[in-house]
């Protein structure tokens, strides 16, 4: 018989057994996490399949049944549930003798040890045919201790603000799974800072932090604003945290002058012609050489008089892209859980 017309005529009754031994190193390990699986094929009747070559798509899920993109597990690093390149599987040959086969599953496609902080189960296809049920991996009893001793406690409290040089995947391998960039998200019903009023982070990307404005409570408890604030004129102690102010320069004047232009003259060495001979002083110049209005007579100039004035000025545009002082950048997180 064929493996394709054994898997078309046997399949709905295949029966899996298998175990696992699991073999994820701590999150901080340069080592790649892989799980060894073993498992076992037979036929309906019991007997192990043919000695033989065989096709198997192992996959990950977050449920027994679930058909979803969204139920799912993703490979590291991917964040988009929809696209089916960014969901966890491999697909590999596989001798199998007797029936038994065996695989490190992690050896093609690496495994994300983040995916396995809840429930997760194993789909395996053989032969492109689904065997189901999928198999729920289970602990082995050091296990308890051991995921327990690696798992990293959250730094801070929930509202909690920090500056870090570590990206989002280092920060979160040392500083715990409830911390988040700041970076504008819609936060989950869940959250425990959503049940404190805050449903929207606001982003803070490329922007500056400002203290807010206080007012004064009367009474005795210590964490209380003592002093009044209004240091911040363009927003006052109502406005929400969180509130982004628009750049902005504060209002101020320019002086200056321009160098005094008073009486001058022009020189002209061409004919001059007054627009009349007798004008005491006034004239038109109408071309060529310089005409001395007071005498009648070509002296080589013509005078024009007048009172001291100003110019105004625009001066030209100079600067970068943005206002801003001398600064060092860093990853903003805020802790939700």
């Amino acid at each position: 018989m064929t493996q394709k017309s054994l898997f078309t005529s046997l399949f709905r009754n295949l029966i899996l057994s298998g175990f696992f031994i699991l073999c994820l190193q701590p999150l901080y390990s340069q080592i790649v996490p892989k799980i060894s699986f073993q498992g076992v094929l037979k036929t309906a009747s019991g007997e192990p399949v043919p000695d033989g070559e065989y096709t198997f798509t192992f996959s990950f899920w977050k449920s027994l049944n679930g058909t979803a993109n969204s139920d799912k597990l993703l490979k590291i690093g991917a964040t988009d549930f929809n696209n089916p390149s960014s969901q966890w599987s491999e697909t590999v040959a596989l001798g199998v003798a007797g029936g038994i086969y065996s695989h490190n599953l992690g050896s093609v496609t690496p495994l994300n040890p983040q995916n396995f902080e809840g429930p997760v189960y194993l789909n395996i296809k053989v032969g492109g045919k689904d065997i189901l049920p999928r198999t729920e991996f289970t602990y082995a009893p050091f296990s308890f201790s051991v995921a327990s001793a690696q798992k990293v406690v959250c730094s801070g409290a929930v509202g909690d603000i920090k500056y870090s040089i570590l990206p989002p995947d280092k920060f979160k391998d040392v500083n715990g799974d409830c911390w988040v960039p700041l970076d504008g998200r819609s936060l989950a019903n869940t959250d425990q800072l959503y049940g404190l009023g805050v449903t929207t982070l606001p982003n803070a990307g490329g922007r500056f932090l400002r203290a807010q404005d206080f007012s004064a409570v009367a009474g005795t408890e210590s964490w209380k604003p003592r002093n009044s604030s209004n240091n911040d004129p363009d927003r006052d102690h109502n406005t929400a945290p969180g509130s982004v102010q628009a750049e902005s320069f504060k209002a101020h004047n320019h002086t200056g002058i321009t160098d005094n232009d008073g009486a001058h003259q022009h020189t002209n060495q061409e004919a001059a012609i007054a627009d009349n001979d007798d004008f005491d002083g006034v004239g038109v110049y109408i071309g060529g050489r310089g005409y001395d209005f007071n005498n009648n007579g070509g002296t080589g100039f013509i005078r024009a008089d007048g009172s001291a004035h100003s110019h105004d000025f625009t001066t030209n545009n100079s600067g970068g892209s943005e206002t801003r002082p001398e600064n060092l950048n860093f990853w903003i997180y805020i802790r939700i859980n």
